[in-house]
């Protein structure tokens, strides 16, 4: 009776030994999983951070170009305006 007791409790220290390694070689598993989300996390927000900057860039350039755009519209209108009043005062005499 005591080999009995004694084969089922190495049993189930053998038993626990196993999961204790295959608790071990998860958390390794897990930690390097984990460390490359870090660094895939630095690297989105590095990567972010550049898009951020391009878009600021690209709104002043925006809105340097919007504002050229507003001056030769004026610009085009007042020639427009003393052609025609050119074209009307030659038109009268």
């Amino acid at each position: 009776m005591n080999e009995t007791l004694a084969g089922e409790g190495m049993e189930q220290l053998l038993s626990l030994e196993e999961k204790i390694h295959q608790t071990i070689d998860h958390l390794r598993v897990l930690r390097g999983e984990k460390e490359e989300l870090f660094r895939d996390n630095a690297r989105l927000r590095r990567e972010l951070e550049e898009q951020q900057q391009l878009r600021s860039a690209l709104e002043e350039r925006l809105s340097r170009l919007e504002k050229e755009r507003e001056t030769v519209r004026s610009r085009v209108q007042r020639l427009l305006e003393q052609v025609d009043s050119l074209t009307n005062s030659k038109l009268e005499a």
